[in-house]
């Protein structure tokens, strides 16, 4: 039972560019898939895009098959509380949405959650929020309905941080025979941010290395940074599966990319 992850698809991009991402990938292997994981940024403006977006991924794969997890982009021009829109778009699509979800295929369990992170990397958090308000995208682009329909702040996403990490630790307190994997949009390793981004490094990943130690998921695969590296901590793998913009990918390299986010559920 093959399952495609894949994070940073942002596939409006990709066919405004005029290149279609998925067309790297033989009909056999997309014909075999019975998952597809979006890990995050499957387009800008979701409230516009996302229903033309899964139209497309339909194109390869069973709609009943694709789950779409939000990352940071896929609240931009919408709002931080909006996952019930979100999770209406993809039910009208005939799509299923995979935010603080467990999805069971075979014998393997899809733990999947935004995640974002909680600013304290560098064990100064007040720094790191200052930071980000200020030089990133996302306290620009998305807004919150609750409270005035402000601009977000890092304390918003921060708060969602501890409320999906909660939500982490108690899924994977449940025993499972099968395998767990589970799916994030931000990294979980502090040594698989990428590139050194000075304050900002703590909003692109958190330090759940307590975590993975005390749980050992089978594996752990996350996006966002575009940073494709991976680590092994005691027996889980920690792997990123981004795609990545069209302009930081070479024709020809879509394929590879891909595969590094396929794996196989156990069948009963």
């Amino acid at each position: 039972m093959p399952i495609l992850v894949v994070a940073d698809l942002h596939l409006d991009m990709w066919l405004q560019a005029g290149r279609d991402p998925l067309a790297a990938l033989s009909p056999e292997l997309l014909g075999s898939l019975d998952g597809v994981f979006i890990a995050g940024d499957l387009s800008n403006k979701p409230k516009v895009r996302w229903q033309s977006m899964i139209r497309h991924l339909a194109r390869y794969v069973p709609l009943e098959h694709i789950h779409v997890l939000p990352g940071n982009h896929d609240y931009y021009d919408h709002v931080l509380d909006g996952d019930d829109r979100l999770a209406e778009i993809c039910a009208e699509a005939g799509a299923n949405f995979a935010q603080k979800s467990v999805t069971v295929i075979g014998d393997t369990r899809f733990l999947s959650c935004t995640l974002w992170t909680d600013f304290a990397l560098h064990a100064d958090p007040g720094r790191a929020m200052m930071a980000a308000q200020r030089d990133m995208n996302d306290y620009r682009y998305i807004r919150c309905a609750g409270a005035g329909f402000r601009r977000i702040r890092p304390s918003d996403t921060a708060f969602i941080h501890a409320d999906h990490r909660a939500w982490l630790e108690e899924k994977l307190s449940a025993p499972l025979a099968g395998e767990t994997i589970v799916v994030t949009h931000h990294c979980p390793h502090p040594d698989l941010i990428g590139e050194r981004r000075g304050d900002l490094e703590a909003a692109y990943g958190s330090n759940l290395l307590p975590m993975i130690e005390k749980f050992q998921p089978d594996l752990w695969l996350f996006g966002h940074t575009h940073w494709r590296v991976e680590a092994t901590v005691g027996k889980t793998v920690v792997r990123n599966v981004s795609l990545a913009y069209p302009g930081q990918v070479p024709a020809g390299e879509e394929e590879g990319i891909f595969l590094r986010g396929l794996v196989s559920a156990i069948t009963s």
